[in-house]
């Protein structure tokens, strides 16, 4: 997918899955080109990074929210 685009551009250490190469990798759950589908894992120059985001982060905090710690608005 990225082969022929980084060849276009001169940039024959990029592109390919090769011993020696720079590469950033990005493994998805499904087809990239399909909208449903979402990363499962990013590598920069052969570094695992972090998936978390603001998003997961407000995901987690509200997630398992504690009812009787509600403002008093909520309570009625």
């Amino acid at each position: 997918m990225t082969v022929v685009p980084a060849a276009i551009f001169g940039m024959t250490s990029l592109g390919a899955l090769e011993r020696g190469r720079t590469a950033d990798l990005v493994v998805w759950d499904g087809d990239p080109l399909d909208v449903t589908s979402a990363p499962r894992q990013i590598f920069i120059n052969g570094v695992a990074q972090s998936m978390e985001t603001r998003q997961t982060k407000l995901r987690d905090r509200y997630l398992d929210l504690d009812e009787t710690a509600k403002p008093l608005a909520y309570k009625n």
